[in-house]
C-alpha cells in the first residue's frame, strides 16, 4: 500500500513532505505538507475502533453543528466518494486540515475551559445525538441528562491558535457533561496541582457553556474529576491493551501518577466545590 494512493483518493495529487507523528496513543498519524496547505492523515486502529463508521459519523455531525460557529473552530475533514473516510486493505483512513497553533495566550487554562464549554454548548444546541463507539468507556451509572460530549478533553486536543480549536473526536459519545469537565481538570493539573489553574479552567468552562447546565449537573462536576481519574488509572492498570503505543512499564508508571493526582483532588474537595459554585453562580 502506498500512502500517495490514499492521498489521491482525497484529491491530494502531490505533496512535498510526509512525517509520521508519534504523539498519539492509538492511531497512526502523519503530517502531510503540500505547497500551500498542510493536512493530518490518520489510520484508525482496528483493534481499538471496532465501529469506525460510528466515529466518522459523529465527526460529520460535529462539522455540521460548527458550520456557523465563530468563536472556536473544529478541523475540516476531506471527502472521498461522498464520505469523510475511505477503507483500503482493511484499514480506515481519513484526512483533515492541519490547524496551526500560536503562542499568543497568557491565559491558556481559561481558554482551554472556554473551548470545551463552547464545544459542548454548540453540539448540544441541535436535535442530534452522538452514537457511542466505546460503550464500556465513560459508562457511569447516574441520573444526569445524557448529552453529546467530547470524551477526551485533554490539553493536547486544544489548539491555541488565533481562533482556538478543539480536535480529536474519536471518543465523542452520549454521556454526562461532568466527564468532559473532569478530564479537562485532570489534564490541566497533570504536571502541577493548582487551585488557581482549576479556577481559571472552570471559569472559562462556565463562560463557554453559557447557562447550558442544570443545577444537578453543576453539582456533579467535582465527581466527574474523581470518576475520570479512577477510570483512566484502571485502563492503565490493564497495561498496553488500552494504550498499544506504550510499554507495560510506562502504563504502570502512569497509573501510579494518576493515583497520586487523585489523592490531591480528594484532599482539596471542599475548595474545588467552592470554585465550581463561584464560577457557576
Amino acid at each position: 500500500m502506498d500512502i500517495i494512493d490514499i492521498l489521491s483518493l482525497f484529491g491530494i495529487k502531490k505533496f512535498d513532505n510526509l512525517t509520521e507523528l508519534k504523539t498519539g496513543h492509538v492511531n497512526k498519524t502523519y503530517l502531510v505538507e503540500c505547497e500551500k496547505d498542510r493536512y493530518i492523515l490518520q489510520s484508525l486502529n482496528r483493534e481499538i475502533f471496532k465501529n469506525p463508521e460510528i466515529v466518522m459519523n459523529n465527526i460529520l455531525l460535529i462539522q455540521k453543528a460548527f458550520e456557523f460557529e465563530e468563536s472556536i473552530s473544529v478541523p475540516r475533514y476531506l471527502n472521498c466518494n461522498c464520505r469523510n473516510y475511505t477503507e483500503m486493505n482493511g484499514e480506515i483512513w481519513r484526512i483533515c486540515e492541519y490547524i496551526e497553533s500560536e503562542d499568543i495566550y497568557s491565559d491558556k487554562n481559561y481558554v482551554h475551559g472556554y473551548v470545551v464549554g463552547r464545544f459542548l454548548r454548540v453540539v448540544n444546541s441541535g436535535e442530534f445525538q452522538f452514537d457511542n463507539s466505546f460503550p464500556k468507556i465513560h459508562s457511569f451509572d447516574n441520573n444526569l441528562p445524557k448529552r453529546n460530549i467530547h470524551g477526551d478533553t485533554k490539553t493536547d486536543n486544544i489548539i491555541f491558535g488565533k481562533k482556538p480549536a478543539i480536535i480529536d473526536f474519536d471518543m465523542a459519545m452520549s454521556g454526562s457533561i461532568n466527564i468532559d469537565y473532569g478530564d479537562m481538570i485532570r489534564s490541566v493539573t497533570t504536571d502541577f496541582f493548582s487551585l488557581d489553574v482549576i479556577f481559571q479552567a472552570t471559569a472559562g468552562f462556565a463562560e463557554g457553556l453559557d447557562g447550558l447546565l442544570t443545577d444537578e449537573e453543576i453539582q456533579s462536576l467535582y465527581s466527574g474529576i474523581i470518576l475520570i481519574i479512577n477510570e483512566l488509572a484502571g485502563r492503565y492498570h490493564t497495561g498496553n491493551k488500552s494504550f498499544p503505543n506504550k510499554t507495560t512499564e510506562q502504563c504502570f508508571e502512569r497509573e501510579r501518577e494518576l493515583v497520586l493526582q487523585l489523592d490531591e483532588f480528594y484532599r482539596h474537595e471542599k475548595e474545588i466545590i467552592k470554585i465550581i459554585d463561584e464560577c457557576f453562580s
